[in-house]
């Protein structure tokens, strides 16, 4: 038994002897001497092949939500802020209070003007009656034209002062009624900086209502893509906020004038914001559809790696892995456009790529 394994184990030993004299006499040539010996070095690999993807031409922005009407709710008149009735976020109709000023003072003057309308108006009727009777008397030739005039002077008198009165009262009101700011228009309250206690000057702004049932994403156009950018054109929307869902808009309104500091273009994307979930001041990441789809070269990402700011792929040439250098282009999913360094139906390593050193000995996983 034991000399059994002696045998066993110097056949092949024996056997690539003979091969390697073979070799050397140049019996058998060297490369099929590498032909017939094992790639035990060689690397496995799964390919992908270079392919035709459709994409649709896009720049990729970052914005900001605007509401589409911005209402800056100031006090009309000077005072001391007694109530603050909303908060931020808060949504508000038009004609909804929202901040009361101290009002006792002008309830007064209301009062003092209801008084003096109510002065005027009985001396007004005393003189009206007055001139009555002495237009009667004046036409019976009981009285001179004189003291008809007297009297017709003094109802004049009278009458200015009840308009003037009421003039008062109505001023006296509107003063009362501005002791109670309002909603302009309905929306979300920001920006509130009232509080109690707070004195206010006429003018002065106490927050700001946003009608966000329309809003805008406000974005930036470079110079260079400013040709591409079009009213109209449809653009993707999306917020942190709402993972996995996207907003439509369209391009509403492009200035025509470069910025002077930034150079670029302000632009602003409308979106329908029914469900009230964008608000003012949400940062946005904006995809602005700007052309047709069409068919563009494209490998997976995977194939993809980058050394000194440029990037490469390894091209299955026979059984080895050839680097080439790409220039890309946009991501498509998991996928990535290649504009120059490849054609189509090329095999490129889609694994192991970060284990190749171009040239490498390679064979095809199955």
């Amino acid at each position: 038994m034991r000399g059994f394994k002696r045998k066993y184990w110097i056949v092949p030993i024996m056997a690539a002897i003979a091969l390697i004299l073979a070799v050397q006499k140049g019996i058998i040539p060297i490369g099929q001497a590498q032909k017939e010996a094992p790639a035990a070095s060689a690397l496995a690999v799964t390919v992908a092949e270079a392919s035709m993807r459709g994409k649709v031409p896009k720049i990729t922005l970052t914005g900001t939500i605007e509401g589409e009407t911005s209402a800056t709710v100031s006090a009309k008149i000077a005072g001391r802020i007694e109530q603050v009735l909303v908060q931020d976020g808060q949504r508000v109709t038009a004609g909804q209070p929202l901040v009361t000023l101290e009002s006792v003072e002008l309830a007064n003057a209301v009062r003092m003007a209801q008084d003096a309308v109510t002065r005027a108006q009985a001396n007004y009727d005393n003189v009206q009656a007055d001139y009555q009777r002495y237009l009667t008397l004046y036409q019976q030739n009981a009285i001179s034209r004189q003291m008809l005039d007297s009297v017709e002077t003094r109802l004049k008198v009278a009458q200015a002062d009840l308009s003037s009165a009421y003039a008062n009262l109505s001023s006296a009101r509107q003063q009362y009624g501005y002791a109670t700011v309002t909603a302009p228009v309905d929306g979300i309250v920001a920006n509130k900086t009232a509080t109690i206690g707070q004195v206010v000057a006429a003018g002065m702004q106490l927050l700001t209502v946003e009608d966000i049932n329309n809003v805008y994403a406000v974005v930036n156009i470079e110079q260079k893509d400013a040709g591409a950018v079009r009213v109209g054109q449809t653009a993707e929307i999306t917020v942190d906020a709402y993972p996995g869902r996207t907003f439509t808009g369209k391009v509403a309104v492009i200035n025509p004038a470069a910025g002077a500091s930034s150079r670029m273009f302000r632009t602003k994307i409308a979106i329908d914001n029914a469900e009230g979930l964008l608000k003012p001041g949400m940062f946005v990441k904006v995809q602005l559809i700007t052309g047709e789809e069409a068919p563009v070269l494209t490998v997976p990402q995977a194939a993809l790696f980058q050394k000194q700011g440029l990037y490469y792929v390894y091209v299955v040439d026979g059984d080895k892995a050839v680097r080439r250098q790409v220039e890309i282009g946009a991501p498509l999913g998991d996928y990535i456009e290649i504009k120059s360094g490849l054609t189509a139906g090329q095999l490129v390593a889609i694994t192991n790529v970060n284990k190749l050193k171009d040239g490498d000995a390679i064979f095809v996983a199955k």
